[in-house]
């Protein structure tokens, strides 16, 4: 059954609406509603989608859609979000909501954020990462989009970042600088069965 009225099927989606979808479908398959590859495929179509109905697609057969069918247009993204590991660590994995701002900063420690599991709340995404005697990784699932612009000073700044992300896709573009250390980005599939945080 559709979400939509057949008047609204063919308006044209927002971004807000693709990351609705988006979210929607990783909840599916964290109740084992849907295969790690069928979730994938549906999720490059719900990015690369143009219209209401495009959308509504992807959803119809799952019980999760009712609920979500009065949300389109409603989001907003998650808080802007620092995270810090002085003489420590930080990690952020699993499902959790991403924001439009993330800083990370490490001196003598270490962190990790995960993005591939994680809800986008937001299309562009930015994230300022600084380590200073110290490293941290930033994980992207395959869909993403990437600019990197971060300078290394006796220490590293990862630029190799392989292969475009799917159209429509949230974008993430991360700056900032590491000295005595490093700041590694890097593309990583999925895993089934992948621990569920929030």
């Amino acid at each position: 059954m559709s979400n939509l009225t057949p008047r609204d099927a063919s308006t044209r989606a927002a971004d807000t609406d693709r990351i609705q979808v988006a979210q929607l479908l990783t909840e599916a398959a964290s109740r084992g509603r849907l295969a790690l590859s069928e979730y994938e495929q549906r999720l490059a179509k719900a990015y690369a989608a143009q219209t209401y109905e495009d959308l509504d697609r992807l959803t119809e057969d799952l019980p999760e859609a009712a609920d979500a069918s009065n949300r389109r247009g409603a989001s907003s993204p998650a808080p802007k979000t620092l995270l810090l590991a002085i003489l420590s660590g930080f990690e952020r994995r699993g499902r959790w909501n991403v924001p439009g701002r993330i800083t990370t900063f490490t001196l003598f420690g270490g962190g990790v954020v995960d993005l591939r599991y994680a809800d986008f709340t937001s299309a562009n995404v930015e994230i300022h990462a600084y380590s200073i005697m110290g490293g941290q990784t930033i994980l992207l699932p395959p869909e993403i989009n990437v600019e990197v612009h971060g300078v290394g000073v006796m220490g590293g700044f990862d630029h190799d970042v392989d292969g475009p992300g799917t159209p429509g896709a949230p974008k993430v573009t991360i700056r900032g600088f590491s000295l005595w250390g490093g700041v590694g980005v890097k593309r990583k599939n999925r895993k089934p069965n992948a621990p569920e945080s929030r």
